[in-house]
């Protein structure tokens, strides 16, 4: 149960909720699935190139330990040591290097790569004693004492029974030659070692299945939670609403300007308005110039009464125009008829004399509050 809210956690994470997460330092990780693939690609150089190490360390240090000679011919101390030893540097770094490439690799497929440095920053918490005290005895303090529990226990029980097959080879190893001796202990290490990492290497696999579990749990989300993720991301709709209202307003009230190109204004008569007009040379449908209502669709009469462009009162037309089209956008293709009637009044016969039928179309047919109006059939 989520403690704000009382609800559920059953929704899926949203992306924003996996962002914050992994800002907040919440990343999928197994410090067990880490460790035993280290520990395997470790022994596994060991068991196909340990003979090799052996040996190239093993003359290093035979020939680095001699410094008689340098001495003795006054060259510096420094010098010799790195010409002595980097050998067994580029070893290590040899051996090092996959291991690194290994724990890096196994972090990435688990939780994907992310550098958080919010967790290199000092924490209070990590210093409080009472969150201290609270870590060890808390939920997560007790699993992760049973995990070391039943660790601590299998790979005890695993190692006992890989000595003890092993016991009379290790009792044989006195009665043997130094360098067989040596050979038969490295072989039966590295076996062994073999052994206690598949042991190492379940008990991962275990891990990074409960982390993987306890991750999502942590994650998942109340359906509240996914609504207020939602309005802030998207917005309050009402806020949306309102500028979107006043854009509108504000590109309608620079469109009045446009209206000096208009054909005709159809108005409704005084709360709507919208200016007309139709390019030959392009052949296209007729566009909507300006567009208002109330104090807008007053300039936009009175400006169209100074240039002489005649005005029109067709209610269900402006209204039609008015809801179903945008400044500098064609006109509805529904509308099409329509429009073509007055263009063809105003151009042929100048706006004077009877005004032709206008025929608007049922679904095209809105009320003054840009509701669709019922009509009978």
């Amino acid at each position: 149960m989520s403690e704000e809210t009382g609800q559920e956690k059953t929704e899926q994470p949203t992306g924003r909720r996996l962002e914050t997460a992994i800002e907040d330092g919440q990343i999928l990780t197994s410090r067990d699935l880490v460790m035993a693939v280290v520990m395997l690609v470790g022994v596994c150089q060991f068991y196909f190139f340990g003979r090799f190490y052996y040996q190239e360390m093993q003359s290093g240090f035979r020939f680095g330990l001699d410094f008689y000679n340098p001495l003795m011919r006054d060259i510096p101390l420094l010098y010799v040591l790195g010409d002595r030893f980097s050998g067994a540097l580029f070893l290590m770094l040899a051996f090092a290097f996959p291991i690194m490439l290994a724990a890096i690799g196994t972090q990435i497929s688990l939780g994907g790569f992310n550098l958080v440095w919010k967790n290199a920053l000092p924490k209070g918490s990590r210093i409080s004693p009472m969150a201290g005290f609270n870590r060890i005895f808390g939920a997560q303090g007790l699993i992760e004492l049973g995990k070391s529990i039943v660790k601590v226990t299998v790979l005890g029980l695993v190692g006992y029974i890989v000595l003890k097959g092993y016991l009379p080879e290790i009792l044989n190893l006195s009665s043997i030659p130094f360098e067989s001796a040596v050979d038969s202990s490295g072989d039966i290490l590295i076996l062994s070692l073999l052994v206690l990492v598949g042991a190492i290497a379940i008990i991962g696999a275990a891990d990074a299945f409960l982390q993987w579990y306890q991750h999502n749990q942590r994650m998942l989300m109340t359906r509240q939670e996914v609504k207020d993720e939602h309005k802030q991301s998207e917005g309050n709709p009402e806020i949306k609403s309102r500028i979107r209202k006043l854009q509108q307003e504000v590109a309608q009230r620079k469109s009045v300007n446009n209206i000096a190109d208009a054909q005709v204004i159809i108005v409704n008569p005084e709360h709507f308005a919208v200016a007309l007009r139709y390019d030959f040379e392009e052949g296209s449908a007729p566009k909507v110039l300006s567009k208002g209502t109330d104090k807008i669709a007053q300039n936009i009469r009175e400006k169209a009464e100074e240039l002489g462009i005649p005005i029109l009162e067709i209610p269900l037309l402006a209204r039609a125009l008015y809801y179903t089209s945008e400044i500098g956008s064609e006109i509805h293709a529904e509308l099409y008829r329509a429009v073509a009637t007055v263009l063809s009044f105003v151009l042929n016969a100048g706006a004077q004399g009877e005004m032709p039928d206008v025929d608007v179309p049922d679904e095209l047919q809105f009320d003054a509050n840009g509701r669709k109006v019922e009509t009978r059939k």
